[in-house]
């Protein structure tokens, strides 16, 4: 059995179940690699300890060999070639030995670790990018380079030794990252249980407002069936009537107005090319008959500029400015002559004006009574309730997916601090809050 056997030797699992805490659990790993860490470096203090004596003999061999003459042979340029060789040899091992002297490393286990990986990684490449020279240099120091070569080989294979054996004590050099992710595991709980309280308190505000909204709904519904309400409804009743009398008297109007339209167009077209002229008041008047005659009456409350225009279009008729064939040109000349003894102030102004009089009146009423101010009141108050419903309804979604994120992560790093404390302390571990 190795140091690491010695050491850490057949832990003697518990059977029964650990259970503790993610602030206790920390503690407990460091109390079980406080003493066994401590053996394991004074272990690899021996193990170090060797290393610098096989790197020395290493620098004392070399520093030996460089200065013995090579023995030279019948062939000259191979002899040059290996004095070459020498050199390089010497120069290149001596600058290895340099750069992976053990001279500084102590007894921190993370420290060797580091040292004997890229030691060993450093000293396997460079000796192999000149083996070349190894082997001109070995034809005149047969025992010397067997006896370098056999110190590199012991050399690198101890080095690769106390690597693989620490590699096999790999939770060793994770339990700092474990202390990190049991942290942030512990922060992750503790933000995740935050969330489900937000949560269920924005839920329970949710519900209080849907209550205020229910009882705001039956109070609507009560109302509705006040007599304020029925006063209500019967003005709006009342308003709806008006509305339709306006609207009645614009089809009159309209209807009327289409009697004449094909020679008010085209006298329109004679005004606009400047073949007939008219004063820019009258010009006006004219493009609003057309456009809304509701609207010009009102400007014209008697008809009597509109009736000066229409005499105007008879003019043009007559004159043959405006063309219609005979039978359409008596009908249309009827409908004008009609229209010029037509009583706009009486039948259209008065009827317009009393139905707008009428609708002021009742706005009026319907605007001061106090079924539609409650309505309206309770109206703002329901959509008040629900703006703030649908606000508190998309928190819940921003922290249910907030919740979705966290507790994904919550998963994985319980998964991996279980896993990391049942593998260091032996026996299952169950996390209490």
């Amino acid at each position: 059995m190795g140091f690491f056997g010695k050491v850490f030797g057949q832990k003697q699992v518990e059977k029964g179940v650990l259970k503790t805490t993610l602030d206790l659990l920390p503690t407990l790993i460091e109390e079980d690699f406080s003493s066994r860490i401590k053996n394991i470096e004074m272990e690899n203090a021996k193990e170090i300890a060797e290393i610098k004596f096989l790197h020395g003999k290493i620098i004392a061999l070399v520093n030996e060999i460089s200065g013995i003459e090579l023995e030279r042979k019948e062939n000259e340029r191979f002899n040059k070639a290996a004095a070459t060789a020498k050199k390089q040899v010497e120069k290149q091992l001596l600058r290895l030995m340099e750069k992976i002297s053990p001279e500084n490393v102590g007894s921190d286990l993370s420290e060797i670790r580091k040292y004997v990986g890229e030691s060993y990684s450093l000293l396997l490449n460079e000796v192999n990018s000149f083996r070349k020279s190894l082997a001109y240099t070995s034809v005149y120091l047969k025992e010397e380079m067997k006896q370098l070569g056999g110190l590199l080989q012991e050399f690198l294979n101890k080095l690769k030794e106390v690597h693989d054996k620490l590699e096999k004590e790999s939770e060793l050099f994770e339990f700092e990252n474990a202390k990190e992710r049991i942290e942030l595991l512990r922060v992750n709980k503790k933000e995740l249980l935050e969330l489900t309280k937000e949560k269920t308190e924005v839920q329970e505000k949710i519900n209080s407002e849907e209550n205020e909204l229910t009882k705001g709904n039956e109070k609507r519904d009560t109302l509705s069936k006040g007599n304020e309400i029925k006063e209500l409804n019967a003005l709006e009743i009342e308003k709806k009537t008006m509305l339709d009398e306006k609207q009645q008297l614009r089809v009159e109007v309209s209807s009327m107005l289409s009697t004449i339209d094909r020679p008010l167009q085209r006298f329109k077209a004679l005004v606009d090319s400047g073949r007939w002229v008219l004063d820019r008041e009258r010009k006006e008047l004219l493009d609003a008959f057309i456009v809304n005659p509701m609207l010009a009456l009102k400007k014209d409350v008697n008809g009597k500029a509109f009736k000066e225009i229409l005499k105007e279009i008879v003019k043009a008729i007559n004159d043959s400015k405006i063309e219609l064939k005979d039978r359409e040109k008596e009908k249309r000349l009827d409908a004008l002559g009609e229209l010029i003894n037509f009583n706009f102030f009486e039948k259209i102004f008065w009827r317009l004006n009393e139905i707008q009089r009428k609708q002021m009146e009742i706005d009026h009423k319907i605007k001061e009574s106090v079924g539609q101010k409650l309505l309206v009141a309770e109206e703002e108050k329901g959509a008040a309730i629900q703006k703030e419903i649908s606000a508190l309804k998309e928190e819940i979604v921003l922290i249910t997916n907030k919740e979705r994120v966290l507790s994904e992560q919550v998963l994985a790093e319980e998964k991996y601090v279980l896993a990391f404390g049942e593998k260091v302390l032996g026996r299952p571990i169950v996390l209490e809050n």
